[in-house]
């Protein structure tokens, strides 16, 4: 049997609304779960309007500007998106007058669009069990059809595929999987390009990525083997609590090799995260779950430490060198869905309800009320006094200060640690400069 592509009733509504609006030319992103057997589309949100304009009437002039910034959209949507949901293609309200070929070059360039730039934030792959394709639905502005295709991400000059999809409430059966991880990496960068934070700490976290995908488990407290079913004994709608086991990082033949470069800086992420994912069917494996909730991990710390860097970036915050303490945004679910589905988004300190509220209407077109926000987990943690290292606030590497490493080698400090709280988790920053060795 093929697989089956199920489009949740709150999807089906919310696009059959815009068609009614007549705005032709309208595109957006599809939300859901790829399971070994189903594809579920369970959310779709507009792409917003650049500058306030009306989209164009006939998509097929879209210029490169056009996609990229449906697939910027794509990008910052696919941050709130917690374990077991993904940004799964894009659809478009076709003008009546457009041609079937271009269609199918829009359709082309939008989705290998949204998948290049959702891709450059993860810090996982795809495992070869995985379906390798991305999902375009186009609704025909002069009649009530709505036509899904497939193309294949693996091989993108494949002619898409059509497929049957099938409507359904998707209210119930979605199992909630809850984990609460202690984060604390340490990573040196080689740094002598201008973006050297950025550039080094993803290659850290990259190391740190792949322990965090092999590190064993527990399941309420007990071990579960991977192919039994993760909600098994338990009451239904009851969450699972994970527990993950921390080893040692595995050594590989290349990291017994000792490599002498110039060190541009020091990270350091501490602290707890709160992650979760949520799996549809009552017959979820364990493994599939973990998965799922590692990937989660993984995305929730990268995307804190890249908007950490992005703030500082955007506000040239010139006495960052000097703070103690950068405080890295809150994770904030809402359940936006009736199955209880939640998304998030992430709140710095200075930001309050509305600002969280703006976002999900901008990004998701969807009107949230402060009732939804789930702001108890993060805050509990914090309360809790789960702190950035007191010996990062207290580093202090005094300007022009040269300090002698045996290989001869010089450094200058210039600048202060800096601690960026998350939630929980923490990001301390020292710099260092080499000057010539003597």
């Amino acid at each position: 049997m093929g697989r089956s592509y199920i489009i949740g009733e709150y999807s089906e509504k919310y696009l059959k609304k815009l068609k009614a609006e007549e705005r032709y030319g309208t595109t957006g992103i599809l939300l859901g779960q790829i399971t070994p057997a189903k594809t579920y589309i369970i959310f779709a949100a507009r792409t917003p309007v650049k500058d306030q304009e009306l989209p164009p009437e006939n998509p097929n002039e879209m210029n490169a500007s056009d996609i990229e910034w449906v697939s910027e959209h794509a990008r910052q949507v696919a941050r709130m998106l917690p374990g077991g949901i993904l940004v799964l293609g894009v659809f478009l309200i076709r003008p009546p007058k457009m041609t079937k070929e271009a269609a199918q070059d829009i359709f082309q360039k939008l989705t290998k669009a949204v998948e290049t730039a959702v891709a450059k934030e993860r810090l996982w792959n795809f495992s070869e069990e995985e379906p390798p394709e991305r999902i375009v639905l186009q609704i025909y502005a002069d009649s009530k059809k709505m036509k899904l295709r497939a193309y294949d991400t693996n091989n993108p000059q494949a002619p898409a595929k059509l497929l049957d999809c099938k409507s359904s409430n998707l209210t119930s059966a979605w199992q909630l999987v809850e984990s609460t991880i202690n984060i604390d990496i340490h990573i040196p960068i080689v740094g002598t390009a201008e973006n050297q934070l950025e550039k080094g700490s993803l290659k850290g976290l990259s190391a740190w990525a792949r322990n965090m995908m092999q590190c064993k488990y527990l399941v309420n407290g007990v071990y579960k083997d991977p192919e039994s079913i993760i909600g098994e004994g338990l009451k239904k709608n009851t969450p699972v609590e994970v527990q993950f086991l921390s080893a040692p990082a595995p050594t590989s033949p290349e990291d017994t090799s000792a490599i002498i470069g110039s060190c541009g800086s020091s990270l350091s992420v501490k602290g707890t995260v709160h992650c979760r994912a949520y799996l549809h069917g009552s017959k979820t494996k364990v493994q599939d779950a973990i998965l799922s909730l590692k990937r989660d991990v993984l995305n929730t710390v990268f995307v804190r430490c890249e908007m950490v860097f992005e703030d500082q970036i955007l506000n040239r915050n010139a006495d960052a060198g000097d703070s103690a303490n950068i405080k890295a945004p809150h994770r904030v679910f809402a359940s936006v869905l009736p199955s209880g589905v939640a998304f998030c988004d992430y709140g710095f300190s200075n930001e309050g309800s509305k600002d969280l509220e703006d976002r999900f209407k901008e990004l998701l077109d969807y009107d949230l009320h402060p009732a939804q926000l789930d702001r108890t987990e993060e805050v509990m943690l914090e309360e809790m006094g789960v702190e950035p290292d007191q010996d990062h606030k207290q580093t202090v590497v005094k300007e022009e200060e040269e300090e002698t490493t045996d290989g001869g080698f010089k450094f200058k400090g210039v600048a202060t640690a800096v601690g960026v709280g998350v939630l929980a988790v923490a990001v301390s920053v020292l710099y260092y400069f080499i000057a010539e060795s003597t």
